[in-house]
């Protein structure tokens, strides 16, 4: 995207002078003929005088002095046509026509303003007002009031000449005013958004018409509602900070000569409604603080101009063509003030900040300016790097806890509306702090606040950077989904080996005891049966994703054994002489989970292995990188063992841990993990797809019960479900229906897509994963570089009609958990949802114990000895002293 600022800050740019209405008029009414006649010879002998004065009051602040001064005042003068600057079509380039646009919520605050406009306003040089009444549907009644205006009923300015006309009988300009209305609130940003567009529309189809020259950029006005603009003045004193006439002196030197036209500067100017030589600045909570105006920056200017660091609304002028290339524009900001701050920073990092005028006057209402802990964190993640961010956030709010700031960062850089790449392409935020909002200083330079002695932080301590990447693994930037209701009188499905008591059809198929859910029936019928035969899509391994792996000295070609941890489990070491079964003894709510709620299905896993009977298979896929590696003894030791297969895509193949190192598109780093994790799932399904029935995949901090989950996976519902969702399997299918399982979250409480988290991971059949490898990867975002992987395999899946399955058990209760098990005991909704994330996010969310499933199925962010402990209180390893 092209930046904002085009030419660098004219040096002059606060001086020049532009076309002033007057207050007063000539009347020639009661002059007799002869009067009249000597009058308009006057005027006829003077007007060539008058048009050089104009030139040489546009050439104001060229340097024509200095050691160069001869040679440049022996260069020609040039007289150009009036018609090039001030012509049939407005004023021309260096006056252009402004156009105006105001947001409010009532309809007195948007007739306040109006009204100012026309009676400050030269109204040769307005292009038109754009009104959005948002919130409220058709108003006729502002309607007639603004027709009011149109027809005369406020005085108002035409070039020199003050007039009021009423009705027909009097002459009547073009139509300056229209409304947007917007029935349903869509806040400041997105209204600025809508009326921005339908004036950049209007100024194409003027420019096709011919009553518009392209070379004229109109000049953009934001007001808020009710803001009032109180002087005539306003205007020129924009327009001579916004762009600079040409010199009249035509210079020619060895090079071509120079082009006589205006200077197009990129930089706004925020009209002032607090006293002369005060300016605002936001703090370090993103509130307004009014501080003086430096010495220096006055005398650059003898006070007429001076920067601002920060926009404080009201009313802020700048060219069309500024607003509509701002790299990081986002219409999701509702609210005034973080509109406001977001029009601030595109104009200080990527343009060229912002100008208060003495005399471009206004009052303006006051409005709150403050931010929550959500439009915070979006602020922090959109302009801040990652060092900066986090002492920032802390000094915004030092009880928040760090991983709730990760998390809101995470659901930030998720957002669908979130601006890429500005930081490359803008300046620092540490620059902007240093030399502009330096009241901010602070959060870079000093300690925040330390957090209240009292305060938990449930953020683990290892490292700040895991705590990010594993908040970012939970949310993605996908969009979440209707979803249909539990039904009061939902069953469970026994598990396969019990008797049952389906009913058979004609054809002699059975149906389960109890049917599908609608909300389950629905998602399964939406999904196309897939024939489940393996069909080789490696290309010979020639290109990614399925380019494979490199073995332990780098060679290519390498293909792990999957199933050596399962024949050879490790020991599980926790002895009663150490220190380890110690852990076993706080009485928290992780112990309170894991022995009072969580229930470990081994009589019947142990039941199935003895009866001889054909169990599933489980594929294990954890992912991490060489520094991490220290976790998966703890995982190998504990869970990972009872999966049938088990490997760990990361960026080092060692064999005695059973890592393997996949090739994949692009650099190695977080940003770029949906590559990685398309060149694993592609490794997966060409080494493993015809051994396994079922594929699970999770990050280097999962912890899992697999009897659990062979428990669920072998019931009669998920058997059903994966064949078609009416009538359990025979056992011999070639077609199966995809099936995505997981926790299910909705993004903002959005119920239009759903998602998978990555937390606690997520589950495919053979149908799915072939869908995926086979339809999905090559067709959907093949090469797009991106850290939201759960996100993106929704994203893909949904495009082939397979969406996420909803996992609770019969009573509600979540299987998949994506927090520590002790957070789900005690997890209970605030007096708000809305404003915690977590229940914002989920569906039909239940509180304490009842959230958790019985027969949960995986816990995340478990890490270091937490991993043996949850194993050891779940399958009663403690030593009685401590059960």
């Amino acid at each position: 995207m092209t930046s904002v600022s085009s030419t660098k800050r004219h040096p002059n740019s606060g001086n020049g002078v532009g076309l002033r209405g007057g207050r007063g008029g000539m009347d020639l009414q009661g002059m007799g003929p002869e009067v009249k006649a000597r009058l308009f010879l006057f005027v006829a002998c003077l007007w060539p005088l008058w048009v050089m004065a104009l030139y040489g009051a546009s050439a104001r602040g060229v340097d024509v002095a200095g050691p160069n001064a001869a040679m440049k005042t022996s260069r020609m003068m040039k007289l150009r046509n009036v018609l090039d600057r001030v012509d049939i079509m407005g004023y021309g380039p260096t006056h252009p026509r402004v156009a105006v646009i105001i947001v409010g919520d009532t309809r007195e605050s948007l007739l306040q303003s109006v009204e100012s406009i026309y009676r400050t306003t030269d109204m040769n040089r307005l292009f038109l007002i754009c009104a959005v009444l948002d919130g409220h549907g058709n108003d006729s009644t502002l309607l007639a009031e603004l027709d009011k205006i149109e027809k005369g009923s406020v005085p108002h300015w035409h070039g020199l000449r003050p007039e009021i006309h009423i009705g027909k009988s009097h002459e009547e300009h073009s139509k300056k005013i229209h409304v947007l209305f917007n029935p349903h609130k869509r806040g400041v940003a997105a209204s600025r958004t809508d009326a921005a567009d339908f004036i950049s529309l209007l100024q194409h189809k003027h420019e096709s018409a011919g009553l518009k020259s392209p070379q004229e950029d109109l000049i953009l006005l934001l007001l808020e509602g009710g803001t009032q603009l109180t002087d005539n003045e306003w205007l020129p004193a924009v327009t001579t900070s916004l762009i600079v006439p040409p010199p009249l002196i035509h210079t020619e030197t060895n090079d071509d000569a120079t082009e006589n036209i205006a200077m197009k500067l990129a930089n706004a100017v925020a009209l002032r409604s607090q006293d002369h030589g005060e300016r605002m600045a936001a703090d370090e909570h993103l509130q307004l603080v009014q501080e003086p105006v430096p010495a220096a920056h006055m005398q650059q200017s003898s006070g007429q101009t001076y920067l601002t660091p920060v926009w404080n609304g009201g009313g802020l002028a700048l060219r069309l063509d500024t607003f509509l290339n701002f790299p990081a524009q986002d219409a999701s900001l509702r609210d005034a003030w973080a509109a406001n701050l977001d029009v601030t920073m595109n104009l200080w990092l990527c343009g060229d900040g912002i100008d208060v005028v003495q005399e471009a006057l206004i009052t303006q209402p006051l409005a709150p300016t403050k931010i929550n802990a959500d439009l915070a964190a979006r602020f922090a993640a959109v302009w801040m790097d990652d060092k900066s961010a986090q002492k920032f956030l802390q000094w915004f709010s030092p009880s928040t806890k760090s991983l709730d700031w990760e998390t809101k960062l995470t659901h930030a850089r998720n957002s669908p509306t979130f601006p890429k790449k500005v930081q490359s392409r803008c300046r620092s935020f540490g620059w902007y702090v240093e030399e502009i909002n330096t009241v901010l200083s602070k959060i870079l330079t000093e300690e925040p606040p330390k957090r209240d002695e009292g305060e938990a932080d449930t953020s683990n301590e290892s490292s700040s950077e895991d705590a990010q990447a594993v908040a970012r693994k939970i949310f993605g930037g996908a969009k979440a989904g209707r979803q249909n209701g539990r039904q009061e009188e939902e069953h469970k499905a026994p598990p396969a080996q019990e008797e049952s008591s389906s009913s058979k059809d004609e054809d002699g198929r059975k149906k389960p005891t109890f049917p599908l859910r609608k909300i389950n029936l629905e998602i399964v019928q939406k999904a196309k049966p897939i024939d489940i035969k393996f069909v080789d899509v490696s290309g010979g391994h020639k290109e990614h994703p399925h380019m494979g792996a490199n073995d332990e000295d780098g060679k290519i070609g390498y293909i792990h054994n999957e199933a050596i941890l399962h024949r050879n489990p490790p020991t599980f070491h926790f002895d009663s002489d150490k220190k380890e079964h110690m852990a076993c003894a706080p009485r928290d709510n992780n112990w309170k989970m894991m022995t009072k709620r969580v229930k470990v299905e081994s009589e019947y896993d142990q039941k199935m292995e003895n009866s001889g009977v054909k169990r599933d298979k489980i594929f294990c896929l954890v992912y991490t990188t060489e520094e991490s590696h220290g976790k998966i003894p703890n995982i190998r030791e504990t869970w990972a063992s009872k999966c049938d297969g088990f490997m760990v895509g990361s960026t080092k193949t060692n064999s005695s841990l059973g890592t393997v190192d996949i090739l994949h598109e692009g650099k190695e780093e977080y940003e770029n993990i949906w590559q990685k994790v398309r060149s694993m799932w592609s490794y997966i399904y060409d080494n493993y797809y015809e051994k396994y029935d079922w594929f699970h995949i999770g990050g280097d901090d999962l912890f899992m019960i697999v009897e659990n989950f062979r428990y669920y996976l072998e019931s009669e519902e998920i058997r059903t479900a994966g064949n078609g969702g009416m009538y359990l399997p025979f056992g011999n299918e070639t077609m199966q229906t995809p099936l995505l399982l997981g926790r299910r979250f909705a993004y903002m409480g959005d119920m239009n897509n759903i998602f998978d988290s990555g937390g606690s991971g997520y589950t495919m059949n053979k149908a799915a994963l072939k869908a995926l490898v086979v339809n999905g990867f090559p067709n959907y975002f093949p090469h797009m570089h991106t850290f939201s992987e759960d996100t993106m395999v929704a994203r893909v899946f949904r495009k082939m009609g397979v969406y996420p399955y909803d996992t609770k058990d019969d009573n509600g209760g979540e299987r998949y958990m994506p927090f520590m098990p002790g957070h789900h005991w005690s997890y209970h909704l605030p007096k708000d949802p809305s404003k915690d994330w977590y229940a914002k996010y989920s569906i039909d969310i239940k509180e304490g114990p009842e959230h958790s499933s019985p027969q949960s199925i995986a816990f995340h962010y478990v890490k270091g000895d937490d991993m043996k402990r949850l194993y050891a209180l779940a399958y009663g390893l403690c030593s009685d002293e401590y059960k």
